[in-house]
């Protein structure tokens, strides 16, 4: 059983990591706007550069959006295990998948508008992604199958 001392401690420590996950938060979303008024600034100074400046554009959106979401995985798990909600492995593993298929997004994008698809990549990402669903798949078998303790 903690003590007064420990349970202080975790609560200090779960505010501390969630108010640094909700900075984050407000600096991704910061960051895309002012990567977007910057965008939107270039092209109207060079309107020569218009297609490269929309790329950019849709660039800043689509990576600080998945972001922000992965980011919100990660605050949603950190909640969760610090209050012992849930299986906490899960709400890491799926932070995890989310954040691999940003990055597969993100390489996807990128090999379209900016340069050649690196096809290991794309692999070695779907790869990850395939073992950590079939991990989440286990853990999800692995608690159905428990079957609770009876009272004596």
């Amino acid at each position: 059983m903690p003590n007064r001392m420990d349970i202080n401690f975790i609560d200090a420590v779960s505010l501390l990591l969630r108010l640094l996950l909700l900075i984050a938060f407000v600096a991704v979303i910061l960051h895309m706007f002012i990567g977007m008024y910057d965008t939107v600034l270039g092209a109207l100074r060079d309107p020569a550069s218009t297609e490269s400046a929309i790329y950019n554009f849709i660039d800043i959106i689509v990576e600080d959006s998945l972001l922000a979401v992965v980011i919100f995985e990660i605050y949603e798990s950190i909640i969760q295990f610090f209050h012992g909600e849930g299986d906490t492995i899960l709400y890491i593993i799926n932070a995890a998948i989310s954040f691999t298929t940003r990055e597969i997004i993100l390489t996807i994008f990128a090999a379209h508008v900016f340069r050649p698809v690196d096809t290991y990549e794309l692999m070695g990402f779907s790869a990850l992604i395939l073992a950590l669903a079939g991990t989440r798949y286990l853990f999800i078998l692995a608690d159905k199958n428990k079957k609770p303790l009876k009272a004596q």
